[in-house]
């Protein structure tokens, strides 16, 4: 059981969001969302959370793409006995085991986060490097097989283009590398002239630099998607952050920090429904700052504000951390839930708040000694532990009772009321001026 000043969590922030959002963040986003889509342009700070925000996916498609062009390109091996058998030693070393190792390099890169660069330049290198090697195989087979196989790596290097989200550049990059690439190989095709080698990488050209265009406007709605993304958790945030402080407002004390009596109320139900807790070891601790009328009267409202915040603290380190529980039951009065408790235990404790109050020293100018010095601010206190059957405001009544009985003594005491049960051995209505019971190993446990 937690202290009443913390019975209530903060409202727990969404753990997904990768993004810590900032108002200079959202305000970059604002203004990038009021412009056009294509004129988006991300700061550093906004790409670096694009491109974490946007990694899993992204290495996930590049390694996929990796393994599956490594495994088409290893069953090649067998068919190119088809269409080339003659160079089938040559096949299978480019495509059953050099396009693979390149792929298995590549595919370590991507393993994990690297920057813009380095994502772009493996796969620059990589789909560059295929081409080639599968050129040089084409120039050895020549025939048919030459225009074939530089169509084909052609073919897939456009397709990586769209599949591998990279940045723009590097895009552009091996669009450029690979039209050149292609070229370079056409114009040594004996099978066609060089007017024909021009014209049919053109074609390709074209073809792959659509291809490019396509992938910049998908990566410019996926970073817009991701500016919408960022606008909806900002204003959740906002939202969460409200409702919270409503939350708080709803169940604390705003003076003293501590729990409020709705939330004392929620606690108290809790304990009760508890079938774990025995009704027998679950005490109440009423508690009220002597003369505060006084207090206030004389000293003025901003010091017996001061004065209920002093207390409340020193209410809160009296009890046990963790395990007991302090309310702002309303005015100057105070109550302390202890649970897995005995009446030793709630005495002592019941004691240790009573000292550590007068100890505070807080000047009540309203009270005058006969020596003519000001008195000092004392608090009165009243024990009552529950029963089977009885209802909790039925236990509250009897510390209630109990507290009104140390008023009525003279102040400044504590009392614990035998109510709860006839045959406990507790001094009945006992007063801590005139003795109490013997402390029992438990003080130990309470906080220094």
């Amino acid at each position: 059981m937690r202290s009443g000043a913390s019975t209530v969590n903060a409202a727990p922030l969404d753990d997904m969001a990768a993004v810590p959002m900032t108002p200079a963040l959202e305000a970059e986003t604002r203004r990038l969302l009021s412009g056009r889509a294509r004129d988006i342009r991300f700061s550093d700070a906004l790409m670096h959370a694009y491109r974490q925000r946007d990694w899993p996916q992204r290495s996930k498609i590049a390694r996929a793409w990796m393994v599956w062009v490594a495994l088409i390109s290893m069953t090649f091996v067998p068919v190119s006995y088809l269409l080339a058998p003659d160079f089938l030693w040559l096949t299978t070393l480019i495509s059953g085991v050099l396009v693979p190792a390149m792929h298995a390099c590549a595919w370590l890169v991507w393993r994990k986060p690297r920057s813009a660069t380095v994502e772009g330049l493996s796969l620059l290198l990589l789909m560059s490097g295929v081409m080639i090697v599968y050129g040089f195989l084409a120039a050895a087979a020549g025939g048919s097989s030459y225009e074939r196989f530089l169509t084909c790596i052609m073919y897939a290097n456009t397709i990586a283009i769209v599949v591998l989200n990279v940045e723009y550049f590097w895009s552009l990059s091996l669009m450029i590398c690979s039209t050149a690439i292609f070229f370079g190989f056409e114009i040594f095709n004996p099978a066609i002239s060089l007017k024909e080698a021009v014209g049919t990488s053109i074609f390709y050209a074209i073809g792959i630099y659509a291809a490019t265009i396509a992938r910049k406007t998908q990566s410019i709605l996926a970073k817009k998607a991701f500016l919408l993304s960022l606008h909806s958790q900002y204003h959740s945030d906002a939202l969460k952050g409200a409702n919270h402080q409503l939350e708080i407002l709803a169940t604390h004390d705003p003076l003293t920090g501590l729990g409020n009596r709705r939330s004392s109320t929620d606690l108290i139900d809790r304990l009760w429904r508890n079938p774990a807790i025995p009704k027998a070891n679950i005490a109440f601790i009423m508690a009220d700052i002597d003369r505060f009328k006084l207090l206030n009267d004389t000293a003025g409202h901003a010091a017996g504000d001061e004065c209920l915040k002093r207390v409340a603290r020193a209410i809160e380190h009296s009890v046990r951390i963790g395990e007991d529980a302090v309310f702002r039951y309303g005015g100057e009065e105070f109550l302390v839930v202890l649970a897995h408790a005995t009446p030793d235990l709630a005495w002592a404790i019941a004691e240790r708040i009573r000292h550590a109050v007068e100890a505070l020293g807080i000047v009540n100018p309203g009270i005058r000694r006969a020596d003519g010095s000001a008195g000092v601010v004392t608090i009165s206190l009243g024990v009552a532990f529950a029963r089977e059957g009885a209802a909790p405001e039925t236990v509250a009544k009897w510390a209630d009772d109990s507290l009104y009985d140390a008023k009525r003594s003279g102040r400044n005491v504590a009392f614990m009321s035998t109510a709860h049960a006839a045959g406990d051995a507790i001094p009945e209505r006992a007063d801590s001026r005139r003795g109490a019971p013997a402390l029992l190993p438990e003080m130990d446990r309470l906080p220094g």
